[in-house]
């Protein structure tokens, strides 16, 4: 902590440089509108002067030591910092960590759902939100018969821009941006609309489709590219998999990048395992730690974000986890390539799965109460 600064007869001469400026983290960046300042105590360090009547030798200052060549002062960096699920629409989930969220997630995950917007409608969860969103849509249903194939083709343009046209009305006047991540977790093998080896030129094309679309319909929303953070092929198609890298449609084609980040597979129990964990590679050479999905980011000159990230009840409580992800938002925030520009905690009760309360990390349900104790302990 800074020491408290000397009065006006104790500073130090103006010549003396003072130390490094330490701003605290801020609340309710609105992004669409910009990025907000953050705010911050300055710091000097007393010396006292002599007058002409002692009989004391001039002031030394005392000795700084300088850094060493490879280090830097760290300074938080400013991030859109969100949750989605138990919690969030009723201030439960702001209040539980001391600080309110600046973005949240909804999910409409199937050729239906993406036509009918079901919690932005007058009375659900999200019909009030006026701060960003990150809105998970489907693209096609290949175990419905679909497939991209066709998508590039245009046989599902109509569809597609309908529910786009919804998307840009229910959203209204609300001056917040709206960030659509279409096609997510495309490189898993759990989706209607995920994408094998053979179709990957297709989907590029059907990306730029939608993209078409989305800049002619609603050019105010951002659109996301969102990985889950390895390949995982599918197995029951015979499928070879994929380096998910190859998936990118191009310049132009994408606002965000984006990656679903969950504490397994395998789960980070120590900072030596999450130090392992930001240098691995899946079984197609592709980026599975987080570092490397921002690098990613990086080389093709986008910010990341992160629009799911838990901890996994399953695999145990680990804190640790917890703190290393704070830590990497708060040294990678940002609006720049190669920044993190938001992260979404999924705080999702899925109540269709086996383990419904898995993700579920703030509430008095979560079976990971250290971690939940570390969560709201940190500076969000």
């Amino acid at each position: 902590m800074a020491a408290t600064p000397p009065s006006t007869s104790e500073r130090p001469a103006a010549s003396t440089p003072p130390e490094p400026h330490h701003p605290s983290r801020r609340r309710a960046i609105g992004i669409g509108a910009g990025a907000l300042a953050s705010a911050g105590l300055a710091a000097w360090a007393g010396v006292r002067l002599f007058g002409a009547e002692d009989e004391a030798p001039a002031p030394v200052p005392a000795p700084v030591e300088s850094p060493s060549p490879t280090e830097t002062p760290f300074v938080p960096a400013e991030w859109m910092s969100g949750a989605a699920g138990v919690g969030v629409a009723d201030g439960a989930y702001a209040a539980a960590r001391g600080s309110e969220l600046d973005i949240s997630a909804t999910w409409f995950d199937n050729n239906e759902a993406m036509l009918k917007l079901y919690t932005l409608q007058p009375g659900e969860e999200y019909a009030d939100w006026t701060k960003p969103l990150d809105v998970a849509v489907g693209a096609i249903d290949l175990d419905e018969g679909e497939s991209w194939a066709r998508a590039a083709t245009g046989a599902y343009e109509d569809r597609w821009r309908q529910s786009l046209t919804l998307l840009r009305d229910t959203w209204g006047a609300r001056q917040a941006t709206m960030y659509i991540r279409f096609a997510h977790e495309l490189n898993g093998n759990w989706y209607g609309w995920r994408v094998r080896s053979d179709e990957v030129e297709d989907f590029k094309t059907s990306w730029r489709r939608y993209r078409a679309l989305q800049q002619e319909v609603f050019p105010a929303a951002k659109l996301v590219l969102c990985m889950n953070r390895e390949t995982v092929r599918d197995e029951e198609a015979g499928d070879a998999g994929i380096d998910w890298r190859t998936l990118y449609p191009g310049e132009g084609q994408v606002d965000v990048m984006s990656v679903d980040y969950y504490n397994q597979f395998p789960s980070v129990e120590s900072d030596q395992g999450w130090d392992a964990a930001m240098a691995l590679k899946d079984q197609w050479g592709a980026p599975k730690g987080l570092q490397g999905h921002l690098d990613f980011a990086k080389s093709v000159g986008l910010p990341l974000a992160v629009s799911e990230w838990s901890g996994n009840a399953e695999e145990g409580d680990m804190p640790v986890f917890v703190k290393r992800m704070h830590d990497f938002f708060a040294r990678h925030g940002g609006t720049g390539a190669g920044q993190v520009l938001y992260e979404v905690q999924f705080n999702v009760i899925m109540d269709q799965t086996d383990v419904p309360d898995q993700w579920l990390l703030v509430g008095s349900g979560t079976r990971m109460p250290r971690s939940q104790e570390m969560y709201t302990s940190l500076d969000w």
